[in-house]
């Protein structure tokens, strides 16, 4: 097992607490490496780590990234873990610009330019809880690369619900609740399919969900994408078998009211993605971007007992 001075190793890093909501941005140099961190809790185990990188105010695509991962004790970092991280591609951007809203009031634009495209996911364990360090290598043809560093801090157990644990018996408001569906979904065209179903009636019915927990008109990072497009895509092969519904998370933004569901999920972050057994155990959770490969797989993982019996 390698080990550095932590003084070397990670003199420049960016002390990263991932814990608020949104992906974590390490600063430094506008010509330097710059990872945006889309995971904000990571738990003791296995984790799905996923992050954009950018330089220049421009994301890197299709970049050949080696996560390098230290285990900070004391002084010194000790390197546990290699492992690549390929690009995933999200759902194909819509045309067009589209305006985000900030929580802080601000805004941006994402245009065909700047629309994020994908994402690098790499699975990291981590067997302690406290510390870690994380390199993002990037490799040329050519052989010389680029590295960015960072330290995220790890929990014993997630404050969210976990994959293995009950899903809150949670009862939405859904599309007959409402006069105008604008008012449950920030959706440019909010799509009615994805708000005919209370959580806990899934549950009670004994159908698998997927529980798209997101606010399309708002975005916490550039990182923000397509995430209920992407639910929305898979309609059309998995609605009959599964129940799809779609959370907003603010009730008033102006005053920063959450959804009462919100509350009970005890989510700090969005957008998360939970798939859920008929049996209402959550089997997969996504935060951040998320692929439609991730979700179908997830997705066939739940079919697979119900198949099975047929």
């Amino acid at each position: 097992m390698k080990r550095l001075s932590l003084s070397v190793i990670f003199a420049a890093v960016i002390q990263v607490a991932i814990q608020s909501i949104g992906g974590a941005v390490a600063a430094g140099s506008v010509d330097a490496l710059q990872p945006l961190i889309t995971t904000s809790e990571l738990i003791v185990g296995q984790n799905r780590f996923a992050f954009g990188l950018a330089k220049q105010g421009k994301l890197i695509e299709h970049a050949d990234i080696l996560v390098r991962l230290f285990d900070l004790q004391g002084t010194e970092a000790h390197l546990t873990a290699e492992t690549n991280a390929p690009f995933r591609p999200v759902a194909n951007p819509v045309p067009g610009k589209k305006v985000h809203r900030h929580a802080d009031g601000s805004s941006h634009v994402h245009d065909d330019a700047t629309e994020v495209r994908g994402l690098y996911i790499a699975n990291l364990t981590f067997p302690r809880p406290g510390n870690w360090g994380v390199e993002l290598v990037t490799r040329q043809a050519d052989g010389s690369s680029e590295t960015a560093r960072l330290t995220i801090i790890v929990r014993e157990a997630p404050a969210t619900p976990a994959v293995g644990g009950a899903a809150p018996r949670s009862r939405n408001l859904i599309a007959g609740d409402v006069k105008d569906l604008r008012q449950i979904d920030t959706s440019e065209r909010p799509d009615p399919r994805l708000h005919q179903t209370r959580i806990a009636d899934a549950i009670a019915s004994g159908k698998p969900q997927l529980i798209v927990f997101a606010t399309p008109q708002f975005c916490t990072s550039r990182m923000c994408g397509p995430v209920v497009d992407t639910v929305r895509a898979l309609l059309p092969t998995y609605g009959k078998r599964v129940v799809f519904t779609h959370q907003e998370i603010w009730q008033d933004f102006a005053t920063k009211k959450v959804f009462s569901t919100i509350e009970e999920w005890r989510l700090q972050s969005e957008p998360l993605i939970f798939i859920v057994d008929g049996q209402g155990i959550i089997r997969a959770r996504f935060e951040g971007l998320v692929t439609a490969r991730e979700l179908e797989t997830a997705l066939q993982n739940v079919l697979l007992p119900a198949t099975a019996q047929r």
